[in-house]
């Protein structure tokens, strides 16, 4: 029977001891470096969002001051859209241009979303009860149809967002506002 010292045991042990806290050290830093991938993913994923909810918004921005401007033309002021002009609203901070965007024209203070709208007439159709008569140079009520679409764009993350509304406008149909389009006959 061979008999082992005290001394030689407690190196042993040493040398089992230092494996087992290398062993422990390179799972904590495994569980480190997975934590900040995940971290890393899920800013990544908030910044995504965030972007996206700015081009959203930016569209419908356009959308919504679209609907305010044409809702406020009347008369003489409609008659470029009935001849097949298409007006352009670019929004700029805190003003509003009658043209569409150029350049640096950002709507945000951070210069990273640019936004504007088109609007363009796209038929009348007769109110129910009214009918249309060409002759006798007469007008009737009609509902103008509109088309308008808000555009949106973060260049820096190469997102865009389309949203495409129709309005209708109630007005008196005058023939000579058409000047040759054609009109819908169904109510």
């Amino acid at each position: 029977m061979k008999l082992t010292s005290p001394i030689s045991s407690v190196r042993a042990q040493r040398g089992v001891a230092l494996l087992i806290a290398l062993l422990i050290l390179v799972i904590v830093s495994l569980m480190g470096v997975t934590a900040m991938k995940t971290s890393m993913f899920s800013a990544k994923i908030s910044t995504g969002t965030q972007v996206d909810a700015m081009a959203f918004e930016g569209a419908e921005s356009a959308v919504a001051d679209a609907y305010a401007y044409l809702y406020g033309l009347e008369g003489l002021e409609l008659q470029p859209l009935f001849n097949g002009q298409i007006i352009y609203r670019c929004l700029s901070g805190d003003t509003v241009k009658d043209t569409a965007c150029e350049g640096n024209e950002r709507l945000d203070s951070r210069g990273m979303v640019q936004a504007q709208s088109r609007i363009r007439q796209n038929g009348a159709e007769p109110v129910d009860g009214q009918e249309i008569s060409y002759s006798g140079g007469g007008s009737t009520v009609v509902d103008y149809t509109f088309e308008i679409m808000g555009d949106s764009e973060v260049d820096d993350f190469k997102i865009d967002n389309h949203h495409l509304q129709q309005a209708l406008k109630r007005g008196l149909f005058v023939p000579s506002d058409f000047s040759g389009r054609r009109v819908s006959s169904q109510p």
